[in-house]
């Protein structure tokens, strides 16, 4: 009897859900994690990783599984959110120019770097205003600007959390994205994914790649890398916040919200359009 009451003991145990992780423990002036120096080489710049990593210590352990619902017309959109992973971060330097990489995924546990190459909306480029009409637009140099707005076609800047991998039909492997700070706090709701596009190949005569509605979009060759480094919980922080111009849209966190302060309210909820 009693070898049956252990048995089911150990059952019981066995099914109960392992602890979480325990927090890191971050030094924000040292750059480290847990002891360790983060990007001793000094890739990234020291002042946007410690805002990085003050962001990363703030919202670790702030999100939890869940699935969320983006409705369309004749289409519902569901994102699997998982808590935020303890193995990596990104770090996205928007000042550097789009043809360079600036895209860094930061070992917590090594404190290396990896860098990619990730485009910034047409209209957070310095001649982005400029050109109205939809399209790609030439870049070599960083973003100047960030915005939160629908139908802004800039970069949000800010934490996210990555959340599930998905295969949209023109882009496999693409990851959508969560932001968690008021400066993108309408991410999902404009669509604002990880995805590879042809653009971001710098053109061999000239240098000059493509800018993206908003995405973080990568060279083709490099999403499977990013795509595993993001998925199922990592944390991004895209930067600097300098870049953000205020708007009606900072902090809401509904599509209803995000939609009700849109810049072009005809448009209504839009399915969402393979990248050029």
């Amino acid at each position: 009897m009693r070898a049956l009451v252990l048995v089911a003991a150990l059952a019981l145990a066995g099914c109960a859900s392992a602890p979480p992780p325990q927090p890191p423990v971050i030094d924000t002036v040292a750059l480290t994690v847990d002891g360790v120096a983060m990007d001793p080489a000094g890739v990234i710049d020291p002042a946007l990783l410690g805002e990085a990593l003050a962001s990363y210590q703030r919202h670790y352990g702030t999100v939890r599984s869940e699935t969320r619902i983006f409705d369309l017309p004749g289409r519902r959109i569901e994102s699997d959110l998982s808590p935020i992973r303890r193995d990596v971060i990104s770090v996205v330097d928007f000042r550097i120019p789009a043809n360079r990489p600036r895209w860094f995924v930061v070992n917590l546990r090594t404190g290396g770097v990896t860098a990619f190459r990730v485009a910034h909306g047409r209209n957070s480029d310095r001649a982005g205003p400029m050109t109205p009409l939809p399209g790609r637009l030439a870049a070599t140099g960083g973003a100047v600007r960030a915005s939160n707005l629908l139908d802004s076609n800039e970069t949000a800047v800010g934490a996210y959390v990555a959340a599930n991998q998905y295969e949209d039909g023109f882009a496999p492997g693409s990851v959508r994205l969560h932001g968690l700070d008021a400066t993108n706090s309408c991410a999902y709701w404009r669509a604002l994914v990880m995805h590879q596009a042809r653009y971001m190949t710098p053109d061999p005569g000239n240098g000059e790649v493509g800018t993206s509605d908003g995405c973080l979009a990568v060279e083709v060759q490099d999403r499977p890398v990013v795509a595993d480094f993001i998925r199922d919980g990592g944390f991004i922080y895209a930067g600097p916040v300098s870049l953000h111009e205020r708007s009606a849209a900072d902090g809401l966190n509904s599509q209803a919200a995000c939609e009700a302060v849109r810049l072009k309210p005809e448009n209504g909820p839009q399915p969402v359009l393979p990248p050029s």
